[in-house]
């Protein structure tokens, strides 16, 4: 026999679009032996939960994807622990006997998930690693050649009812381990984590995968067996007409046949590579200047593909609800920036574009499929003609083209947004379930009061006929962090822009926990110490939203980093979605000019400094700004006071210097003065760029 597989391919599993192709051979001569294959596990190995563990479970599904030239046996018992004190230690079991008989040829082991019981882990975790030599160990005695791989662990979502009584931390203590074990015993890896990490809807219990989930481990393990055969692609996230980002080593990544070269010619070099035995590759370009057009060729064997037209500038991600996603062609002004848009030549476009909206209806279950597969946002990069500007986010778009004429650099500006969806969503799961308060709801979400009520009964709507019980939906704690912002993670980014906080105005104190969770989940996720232009909440009638804004303003000065716009001006009272988004975007600009192009100007808002009493006057002095003023020279509206039994009136005050505003001291005690506080505000005092005061508020002591 030539080799162990041979190069017909007999099996073809299709998945996401993507071919696997498993190759095997059918030049079996009689009595040939077969590769036998012993998968040694817990309850996840053998099939608990599974309709048909016989048919249903990932050895199972192993053998089918294997075919004849191989013999796949299931050694797995359910609550089984790796530890040999543990409660249940697997040494002690009929399936670890009968697995050391077999005798494999290869041992796949997925042991350590029971090892997180209170009753195991606390007492014997200094034993793991030399329990997982010996268990090692034993095997080798059977067969000294046997090939054995290691697994890092399935994952175990927060619904899990000891997951918040130790299994979260020591659940990570063991996947630190694992790596270092395969490495000391020289023994392979398998990643089981990375496959089933976003898919907390094929986990019914939190902890047992469903015949899909087994399915993906049965994928993950035959990649290690059988080599990968795909076309040659590239990322979605990389594409001819794309910005990449200068002064940083740009990855040019995507998938191919393992163990392939891949060369990508650029810039009259090659940069080679090979293809892993999951069928990734990634390349790291040298830093750029800013500048283009380049092309670069990817190519591996026969296969070739040709990208065009890069540039190198500044990339911005940007991000929200859905008045970040308000399209350009709907917003004032919007016509004279679609018409002047073939003219941009240095503006790239990428927009996200949403599976399905988010509207009061049910989806069919072709939708909820895709969207449970992480198939919600697709895309590609574009040049900025007038019709993909006007489909573009108004103020992505409006930011863009102003930062792009002012600095004379190119700039990519990628539009991922979802309308009504609420930060939650947008956080990554590691850090929500690291989180005590954010992680005793995010698994409960439709039923959890944390959510707001729109959230939950929208997503209610949308997900009436799934009979999923963990569906996923937009509005999911995580969901667009794991379908969306992930695809970017390896791309290198100047900054994010981000417009969203309406989904959250109904729990002041939980979003300023969110939002500082999701400016380090985003930091930590890219790598990157990426500064956050966000926009206030602008005005409307609904109750919390003067509370809202301010503590918005209160956490812009919490978070080293962040810069906010504020938008208390341009809005309706009656509409969530105002159509004055070309301002929005200005600000935003004018923020980036300042704190990343050191352009001297006062973007940010103008911020009370301190106060005076001077006879029967309150004296207020703002810094960011040459000059107060109101639009027009109208008469200054928006300031109020509060009385010492909380009762609040409107009060005269007056521009009386450059930056300084005068308040008539009222006949009663004051013990607050608040400045836009209403809901809807007509507050109107601005520095001389015209950047808006904030709301706030300043206690009289």
């Amino acid at each position: 026999m030539k080799s162990l597989i041979s190069t017909l391919h007999t099996y073809i599993s299709k998945k996401g679009g993507l071919l696997l192709g498993l190759m095997v051979s059918i030049s079996i001569s009689v009595g040939q032996p077969r590769t036998k294959v012993a998968c040694i596990g817990n309850s996840v190995t053998f099939g608990y939960g599974l309709g048909n563990p016989t048919e249903d479970s990932y050895p199972s599904q192993l053998q089918a994807l294997l075919g004849q030239r191989f013999e796949v046996r299931n050694f797995g018992h359910s609550g089984a622990t790796l530890l040999r004190k543990g409660h249940r230690p697997y040494y002690k079991t009929e399936e670890y006997r009968k697995a050391l008989d077999y005798k494999p040829d290869v041992a796949i082991i997925h042991l350590g998930l029971n090892d997180t019981d209170p009753r195991n882990w606390p007492n014997y975790k200094n034993s793991f690693a030399s329990d997982y030599a010996t268990l090692i160990d034993s095997i080798r005695s059977f067969n000294p050649k046997v090939q054995i791989y290691i697994c890092r662990l399935t994952p175990i979502f927060s619904g899990h009812p000891r997951f918040l009584s130790g299994t979260r931390d020591w659940y990570d203590q063991i996947q630190s381990l694992i790596p270092q074990i395969a490495k000391n015993n020289q023994v392979g890896l398998i990643d089981l984590n990375s496959p089933l990490r976003y898919r907390i809807d094929l986990f019914d219990d939190y902890l047992h995968p469903n015949r899909e989930g087994a399915a993906l481990i049965a994928e993950q393990v035959a990649h290690v067996l059988i080599p990968v055969l795909q076309d040659l692609q590239v990322a979605e996230t990389i594409g001819s007409e794309m910005v990449l980002q200068r002064n940083w080593e740009n990855s040019i990544y995507g998938k191919g046949t393992a163990a392939d070269v891949i060369t990508v010619a650029f810039n009259r070099k090659n940069y080679k590579t090979q293809v892993n035995p999951e069928g990734s590759w990634e390349i790291k370009l040298p830093k750029m200047e800013a500048g283009g057009p380049y092309e670069i060729t990817v190519s591996s064997g026969k296969q070739k593909i040709v990208l065009k037209n890069i540039l190198f500038g500044d990339v911005y991600l940007a991000s929200g609800q859905s008045n970040m996603a308000f399209q350009l062609r709907g917003a004032i002004k919007g016509e004279e920036l679609i018409n002047d848009a073939p003219h941009l030549k240095n503006v790239r476009l990428f927009k996200c574009r949403n599976l399905v909206e988010t509207n009061a209806v049910a989806w069919d279950t072709a939708t909820l499929r895709k969207v449970n597969d992480l198939d919600y946002f697709r895309g590609a990069w574009r040049q900025a003609t007038g019709a993909e500007a006007a489909q573009f986010s108004a103020v992505a778009y409006s930011f863009a083209q102003q930062i792009a004429s002012e600095q004379h650099i190119p700039i990519g500006i990628i539009d991922l947004s979802v309308g009504g969806s609420n930060t939650e969503s947008w956080i990554d799961r590691k850090s929500l379930e690291n989180d005590d308060l954010l992680v005793s709801y995010i698994h409960n979400w439709q039923k959890s009061d944390f959510l707001q009520d729109f959230c939950r009964e929208r997503a209610s709507q949308n997900l009436a006929v799934s009979k999923v019980k963990n569906q996923r939906h937009p509005y999911q704690p995580a969901y667009n962090f794991e379908a969306g912002v992930s695809k970017w993670l390896s791309t290198g980014l100047k900054g994010i822009l981000w417009y969203q906080g309406e989904s959250n105005a109904h729990n002041i104190e939980l979003h300023e926990r969110l939002f500082k969770t999701l400016v380090s989940s985003w930091r930590n996720s890219f790598h990157q110490d990426l500064p956050f232009f966000f926009v206030q909440l602008t005005s409307i009638d609904r109750p919390s939203w003067g509370d809202f804004r301010n503590s918005q303003r209160l956490l812009e000065k919490a978070i080293a980093g962040t810069y906010m716009a504020v938008t208390i001006d341009v809005g309706d009272s009656l509409d969530v979605h105002p159509r004055e988004k070309i301002v929005v975007g200005r600000r935003l600009a004018n923020l980036v000019r300042k704190h990343i192009y050191d352009v001297e100007l006062n973007a940010d808002h103008p911020d009370l400094v301190r106060y005076a009493l001077r006879d029967d006057k309150l004296l207020l002095t703002f810094d960011h700004c040459i000059k107060l003023i109101t639009p027009g020279n109208a008469a200054l509206k928006g300031f109020q006071v509060m009385d010492s039994k909380g009762k609040v009136s409107n009060v005269n005050a007056n521009i009386l210097s450059d930056n300084v505003v005068e308040i008539v001291k009222p006949n009663f005690q004051i013990t607050k003065i608040l400045y836009g506080y209403e809901p809807f505000s007509r507050a109107n005092l601005q520095n001389e760029i015209g950047t808006p005061v904030s709301t706030f508020d300043l206690t009289i002591n």
